[in-house]
């Protein structure tokens, strides 16, 4: 594993506490709905009928504190949850006691860059889903890694949907402040390297000091490792989480952030 990547995984293991209330604005059950209705559409996966009656396996690949699967759950899937983080999977228990507190939940650790320490997933899910820009979150060098590790948890034909980000226009810089309790805090400074395709973003206050760093590969580079990887790109749409009515329209050469559709081969 990279370098980069592993100070990555010790960022979100650290940041795991805050991580909730930092993230707290997203309306988790509109972005699942949001997804379910184009996976349908396409025909990718079943309707709400067909899944009442066979609930098809779904795996949240990087969980972390489990704000998405309830919400995937409760429409007629059968959840597992794995992330590289023990705190973000306690966190993950302790939501979905709160949410579903009468049905088991699946939680596994594993290490998304080392696909043999997911073979009690292989060949296991007719789903699986990232959320939160999941790509982007792993230096160049350990996306075939990252990759081949979701393929080996798909049976054959089933799709990996997955959002992530380009940079094609408005770099990520600058700072804003998000609040963690009424008087408590966070600095978030963002900066961006050109040359590296590379953002970087520093988080300090209420005695908390991080950074975290998102990497922006080409996007022909990134389908080339899935296809390596067995997985083949069928759908790619850009994506605009915060529209009730039509999130989802065409790509188009300004498109940033994007929702992909990922096939087993």
């Amino acid at each position: 594993m990279n370098a980069a990547t592993q100070a990555n995984l010790q960022f979100y293991e650290s940041f795991a506490p805050l991580y909730p209330t930092v993230y707290s604005l997203f309306d988790t059950n509109e972005m699942v709905m949001q997804w379910l209705r184009i996976l349908e559409d396409d025909g990718f996966v079943s309707g709400a009928d067909g899944r009442n009656e066979d609930r098809p396996k779904l795996l949240d690949v990087a969980c972390g504190p489990g704000n998405f699967l309830a919400a995937w759950a409760s429409n007629g899937f059968d959840v597992t949850g794995v992330d590289s983080s023990p705190t973000m999977l306690r966190l993950a228990a302790v939501e979905w006691k709160r949410s579903r507190p009468n049905e088991p939940c699946r939680l596994v650790r594993a290490n998304l860059c080392d696909p043999d320490s997911l073979g009690e997933l292989r060949d296991s899910f007719d789903l699986a889903v990232s959320h939160s820009h999941l790509p982007n979150l792993f230096h160049p060098e350990d996306l075939p890694a990252l990759f081949q590790s979701v393929a080996n948890c798909l049976r054959p034909g089933a799709i990996w949907a997955v959002d992530h980000s380009r940079i094609v226009g408005n770099l990520p810089v600058g700072e804003d402040e998000h609040a963690i309790t009424a008087t408590a805090k966070l600095l978030r400074v963002c900066g961006y390297d050109e040359v590296r395709h590379e953002c970087t973003q520093s988080w300090t206050g209420d005695g908390f000091e991080g950074r975290e760093t998102y990497w922006f590969i080409d996007i022909e580079q990134l389908d080339k490792i899935a296809l390596q990887r067995g997985l083949r790109l069928r759908r790619r749409m850009e994506w605009k989480p915060n529209r009730t009515d039509k999130p989802f329209v065409p790509l188009r050469t300004e498109s940033e952030r994007l929702f992909s559709v990922y096939q087993r081969q």
